[in-house]
């Protein structure tokens, strides 16, 4: 009876127990929460020392991440957006670029209003692009998951067109 009573009551107990008391295991982080701490928005954009540009108006996701270049200071640190557009999702991240290049990736076409483009990956296949602005920041973007190389080019040519190499 005691035994039986104690396997009724088990799950009721459990629930009440702190989250580190139980053994359940922690949820994987998300693509962005590998990158960075993830946040709310707000919060985020009043961390950061510039005005990023944001990529949607309903983010998924919202992240502070470290330095692109240069130390471990709150004037480095870059913003990163989780976005969804036509079913797929996409992971634009902002810098200072503090000094920093982008010399190691393969060099892309330039854009209008974008002359420092390049590829993350191989120049034929990227898995994203990576591009300075005038103003000084640094952006990447890459799908959250594969994507073919036309899709990653269009969807940065869309961003240029709304503003993200200004």
């Amino acid at each position: 009876m005691h035994r039986r009573l104690f396997v009724l009551l088990l799950p009721a107990l459990l629930a009440g127990l702190p989250a580190a008391a139980r053994s359940d295991p922690e949820p994987p982080l998300s693509a962005l929460g590998v990158r960075g701490f993830v946040t709310n928005r707000a919060m985020a954009e009043r961390a950061i020392s510039f005005r990023p540009f944001v990529p949607d108006r309903a983010p998924l996701e919202v992240a502070l991440l470290p330095p692109f270049h240069g130390e471990q200071l709150s004037k480095n640190e870059g913003i990163g957006y989780d976005y969804a557009r036509h079913g797929r999702s996409w992971i634009l991240l902002q810098w200072p670029r503090n000094g920093g290049d982008l010399s190691e990736f393969a060099t892309l076409p330039a854009e209008i209003g974008c002359s420092d483009v390049h590829a993350v990956g191989a120049r034929k296949h990227p898995r994203g692009v990576a591009w300075t602005t005038p103003r000084g920041l640094v952006f990447s973007l890459t799908p959250d998951g594969g994507a073919d190389p036309r899709t990653i080019l269009a969807e940065f040519r869309r961003l240029v067109k709304l503003g993200a190499c200004r």
